[in-house]
């Protein structure tokens, strides 16, 4: 028998020669052949990706549902604006915040105190309508289309001080009241939201001091003959109603906004152009 070094280099020597045959011999003993799936296979992999696809598009679909809020506050903290995206679906057709959530539930003594007999008053006469309001969501007085929104009320104070330092201090003063009391109201309006006693009674109180300037107003004009009126006047007075009254057809979010600053600004050009013709005939 050879040693059992020269054993060791015999076998290595021969180590080539297996190799290359393992080699030359694998792709015939180990080559992959491609086997067409069956039908039933085929079928189970179409129904996953089927699967798949419709799980994903609910996934999506959830996603906007649920998180469709918090995607408006992060565009308005990133904006500034207060805007965010705009729902076609439920923002464009609108409804009434009274067809949305019924008559108010919390005209009491704890909301309203001794105002309750004339908010019942109110509330039963127009059948929960009259102290229902606006959700003006997502507009806050922090947003800009609030502060916007609230900033409108200071065409009254313009017009009520522009009256009073020419003499009519009366008007002037209900003007300005006015003016205070709608910002208030806004502004309580814009902060706590959709159903609140706390907005309901600035409403009420705005709807005193308000009327009492529309009222004044009223009875300017009939002093004067309704003829002698400046047309200026007349057509501010009809744009302000038109105003008003697309504020109670679209009485929700950003429309109500719009047509009720629309109405401050008529509104108070209107009572300026009354109370300066009052003054120039007083004279």
């Amino acid at each position: 028998m050879p040693p059992r070094p020269l054993l060791i280099i015999l076998a290595l020597a021969a180590c080539p020669v297996d190799v290359a045959l393992a080699f030359s011999s694998a792709p015939h003993r180990h080559a992959a052949t491609f086997v067409p799936p069956s039908a039933s296979t085929a079928k189970r992999r179409r129904a996953h990706h089927v699967h798949q696809t419709r799980s994903s598009r609910q996934a999506t679909t959830h996603l906007f549902a649920n998180d469709g809020e918090e995607s408006e506050s992060e565009v308005d903290d990133e904006l500034g604006l207060g805007l965010g995206p705009f729902n076609w679906r439920q923002d464009l057709p609108g409804s009434s915040s009274f067809a949305k959530y019924g008559r108010p539930q919390d005209i009491n003594s704890d909301s309203f105190g001794p105002l309750l007999p004339i908010a019942e008053a109110v509330d039963e006469a127009t059948g929960g309508w009259g102290l229902s309001y606006a959700d003006l969501h997502p507009a806050t007085p922090r947003t800009t289309v609030g502060q916007a929104f609230l900033a409108t009320n200071f065409f009254y104070a313009a017009a009520g001080l522009w009256l009073g330092w020419k003499g009519d201090w009366f008007y002037g003063g209900l003007t300005e009241l006015a003016g205070i009391v709608s910002f208030v109201y806004h502004y309580t309006q814009l902060e706590f939201g959709k159903n609140r006693s706390e907005v309901r009674l600035a409403l009420l109180i705005d709807y005193f001091c308000a009327g009492s300037a529309l009222i004044t107003g009223g009875v300017y004009m009939i002093q004067a003959g309704i003829t002698s009126v400046p047309l200026e006047a007349v057509v501010a007075a009809g744009g302000a109603m038109l105003s008003l009254s697309l504020c109670w057809v679209w009485e929700f979010g950003y429309p109500y906004i719009l047509w009720h600053s629309v109405w401050h600004i008529l509104s108070a050009y209107t009572g300026f152009l009354v109370g300066q013709d009052h003054l120039s005939k007083m004279a």
